[in-house]
């Protein structure tokens, strides 16, 4: 699967990680690349980073409904008042607890960061 990731620069609260879960499984039920619906799932991952995958054996994901995401996305964090473009922002798991901090080389094999490909990687990093 192919997998956005957006890490949020700080923590949202428990109302703002619903706000942010419906506007995610509203976006993945009407996605579509070229008028083929995308068969997609999202989430929010410990209220501090926001997850969307696609299955692209169907259907690939074009520039435009890649920039789709962006958009949501920037949407979402204009209304809660977060930047989720901030791509130094990673979140770790430091003494079994997530942080959010400033990405560095150390952090790069085991960080969760806007530079994760797919699905199975996310999934290795967080743990699952």
């Amino acid at each position: 699967m192919r997998t956005w990731v957006f890490v949020a620069e700080r923590f949202l609260t428990s109302e703002e990680a619903e706000i942010a879960q419906q506007e995610l499984d509203t976006f993945v039920q009407g996605w579509q690349s070229h008028g083929t619906p995308l068969e997609a799932h999202a989430f929010c991952f410990e209220r501090a980073v926001l997850v969307i995958a696609a299955n692209e054996e169907a259907a690939k994901a074009s520039g435009c409904s890649i920039d789709k995401i962006t958009h949501c996305v920037k949407s979402l964090g204009e209304r809660l008042h977060v930047d989720f473009f901030n791509r130094f922002k990673v979140l770790v798991k430091e003494s079994n607890e997530w942080n959010i901090v400033r990405f560095s080389r150390e952090l790069h094999t085991h960080c969760i960061s806007a530079s994760i490909a797919s699905l199975d990687e996310f999934n290795e990093k967080a743990g699952n």
